[in-house]
């Protein structure tokens, strides 16, 4: 696992400009994921990749929605706690995550 410390995201390269997630609009509700017991809001550098994720929720309705990293922070800032994070899930078993709280 690689973690990210610095507050500010734009210092280097590890997540992209934009990020794709997946959304119930109904609900308002976003794809998360846990590793090693920290909770983050799931985004992916490509739609296919998130697209591959929403197939593991049983949840009719999920769309994906581009989003800046910016924008994924504030998202995941909104989530209820557990939620802690903004995970890059390009590699699931060594995702990048960026602390938002």
């Amino acid at each position: 696992m690689q973690t990210l410390i610095q507050p500010i995201l734009g210092l280097d390269n590890e997540f992209p400009a934009s990020v794709f997630v997946l959304n119930h609009i109904t609900s308002k509700r976003y794809g998360c994921y846990c590793h090693q017991n920290i909770h983050g809001l799931a985004c992916f550098s490509t739609e296919a990749g998130a697209a591959n994720f929403g197939q593991f929720i049983n949840l009719d309705g999920l769309k994906i929605v581009e989003l800046t990293f910016d924008e994924a922070r504030d998202v995941a800032k909104e989530r209820p706690m557990p939620v802690t994070a903004v995970m890059l899930l390009d590699n699931m078993s060594e995702p990048k995550i960026h602390f938002v709280r």
